[in-house]
């Protein structure tokens, strides 16, 4: 009983989160991303992409939160990252990131395959392999074979190989969707839209599934 309260609680902060989101998005022209995010099928918390139209491409703003205690293991993630674009090309990113209990900070900038990356916990590092964070929203992520955390920046080697095309129950509706799997450094199974924009990510993360499953913001009301 007192684990359903805690989840209803949760489902009511996050909703009450994300409308107030998507309202603001839509005044500024703005489209939203809004992920409930499950633990063993259980809400512990949400994430936005609210991507913002330029002159020139798009700007992104990620927002996570998972809060959640399991026995004795803490799920606290809350993690912010703004990414600009050209066209469909990455040219910089700013996370900040605080990783049960752990800080980190980072920017990166890019040109052409090359990158050049600093920041608090991580260090500096440059690189010309092409590489992007780990950032899911987009599906031009699975042609990457190089990748590096969006937490601390640790690199990633991955192989993603697509799977087929399916469909994704979003808010009891069939969803068309392309399956991609990614391994290597990091197992994630991915699913996007007809608009290469990712409707579901499932993984596990300390013995338990985790899926990130794109909503409708006035759905977490219910």
């Amino acid at each position: 009983m007192r684990n359903r309260v805690a989840n209803r609680a949760i489902s009511v902060l996050i909703a009450g989160f994300l409308i107030q989101a998507a309202t603001v998005s839509l005044a500024f022209g703005s489209e939203m991303l809004n992920f409930r995010v499950l633990k063993d099928g259980e809400p512990i918390g949400y994430e936005t992409v609210e991507i913002t139209p330029t002159a020139t491409g798009h700007n992104v703003r990620v927002e996570t939160l998972t809060d959640v205690r399991v026995l004795f293991l803490q799920f606290h993630y809350d993690h912010q990252r703004t990414e600009q674009w050209q066209g469909d090309t990455l040219i910089a990113v700013d996370t900040t990131t605080n990783d049960d209990g752990t800080h980190y900070t980072y920017q990166a900038s890019f040109e052409d395959d090359c990158y050049a990356l600093a920041g608090k916990g991580v260090g500096k590092r440059d690189g010309c392999d092409n590489a992007w964070p780990l950032t899911l929203w987009h599906e031009g992520v699975t042609a990457k074979t190089n990748l590096f955390s969006v937490i601390n920046a640790e690199p990633y080697s991955v192989t993603t190989r697509k799977v087929g095309e399916e469909t994704v129950m979003v808010e009891s509706r069939e969803t068309p969707a392309v399956h991609y799997q990614m391994s290597g450094d990091v197992e994630r199974d991915l699913w996007y839209g007809t608009d290469g924009k990712l409707l579901k990510t499932s993984f596990k993360r300390k013995g338990y599934d985790i899926d990130f499953i794109r909503v409708d913001a006035i759905a977490l009301q219910e």
